[in-house]
């Protein structure tokens, strides 16, 4: 015996909530946040290979690959964070 309403997909089917961007944010959260994840993954990437390798820019990539792993890390972060909710 079925309880459940013949069309039981929609019924559970949550609303997409959209995002509420601050009026003085200049960063686009969608595609911020996904240039600051794709550049995480390839600084990460390559602080790796820098780190494993030996070759002779090895030393000056690894670093600064890391330096801009933290960058895009503070990206995201920045690009992640909810806007501040103003009182009524």
């Amino acid at each position: 015996m079925n309880t459940f309403p013949q069309d039981s997909t929609s019924a559970y089917k949550k609303e997409k909530k959209t995002f509420r961007q601050c009026k003085d944010c200049p960063l686009v959260p969608s595609t911020t946040k996904t240039v600051a994840k794709i550049g995480m993954v390839a600084t990460l990437g390559a602080s790796a290979a820098s780190g494993i390798l030996k070759f002779k820019g090895a030393r000056p990539l690894h670093i600064w690959a890391s330096f801009a792993f933290i960058g895009f890390t503070a990206l995201h972060y920045a690009v992640s964070q909810k806007p501040k909710r103003t009182a009524k």
